[in-house]
């Protein structure tokens, strides 16, 4: 990026946050957010299902939709304090 574009930009962000600093804060939080156990799992999961597809095995396939439901669950009693880890 050049340093003219650089300044434009700098500039859009302080008129931003200056105009809508709701929207800025809503963003904010949005970029703050990390991969959690719940996420990682399903993603788990949809690949050994995908993986047991591809070598046409059908407990692996198996195996990746357990692992995706078991996510899924983890991640719909997260909100009530479901915690993988003790941290």
């Amino acid at each position: 990026m050049s340093d003219r574009e650089r300044r434009v930009l700098e500039s859009m962000e302080r008129e931003l946050r200056r105009t809508d600093p709701r929207f800025v804060r809503q963003f904010a939080r949005l970029g703050k957010r990390r991969v959690t156990g719940p996420s990682m799992l399903l993603a788990l999961g949809l690949l050994v299902m995908v993986l047991g597809s591809a070598i046409v095995s059908v407990p692996v396939a198996m195996l990746g939709i357990g692992i995706a439901v078991v996510a899924l669950v983890a991640a719909y009693f997260r909100p009530l304090g479901f915690r993988f880890s003790s941290g």
